[in-house]
């Protein structure tokens, strides 16, 4: 019987029409191109009157003038969130952050919790670069990049990554901005 199909698939791919060919290469193709743990893609945007400054506290570094460390925690409550692929909608997210500034530019990093309506959580470090002009009383901008690091609920077996920009200012509490997130869910 193992002859039969072998000389059957030699007959197919060697000797057949080239449209049988064309129809194997497709389902194949198909086969091969399906990914069961698709990628999502989410964008959000989060304006001045949803996020608030609850932690701040700053040392001044007597190296440089202007050079300050800063830990610092925000809390984001989501008003106009977007459906995810999930269907869930992100409620509120604390960041919990350190900076290392001169004049409000520098390295930024910390960590990230979204809260989902369904009590789901995703979990992820941010990273980023602060730019401020050089009235640093100016709001500044800051590019991130984000690491998806895992969650609960829903996100259980989440990775992924983003991006981010975040324009702030501490002496004001200003915060606003953008992230766009790919995340993949691992099967259960």
């Amino acid at each position: 019987m193992l002859n039969d199909i072998c000389e059957l698939a030699c007959k197919i791919f060697f000797y057949s029409n080239i449209n049988i060919m064309k129809f194997i290469f497709l389902i194949i193709t198909l086969i091969y191109s399906f990914n069961l743990n698709a990628t999502c893609k989410f964008k959000d945007t989060t304006s001045n009157n949803e996020v608030k400054y609850t932690i701040q506290e700053s040392i001044n570094v007597d190296d440089i003038e202007g050079h300050v460390i800063r830990i610092f925690k925000t809390e984001t409550n989501h008003k106009k969130s977007k459906k995810n692929c999930e269907g869930l909608r992100i409620v509120k997210t604390d960041f919990f952050g350190i900076s290392d500034y001169i004049n409000k530019n520098g390295k930024v990093t910390g960590y990230s919790i979204g809260i989902y309506d369904d009590g789901s959580k995703i979990f992820s470090r941010v990273d980023g670069v602060a730019q401020t002009p050089e009235d640093i009383s100016q709001n500044g901008l800051v590019n991130t990049t984000i690491t998806i690091t895992g969650g609960t609920g829903v996100y259980k077996g989440v990775i992924g990554y983003g991006k981010g920009k975040v324009e702030f200012n501490p002496e004001t509490g200003y915060s606003s901005g953008n992230t766009e997130t790919f995340y993949t869910i691992a099967p259960k």
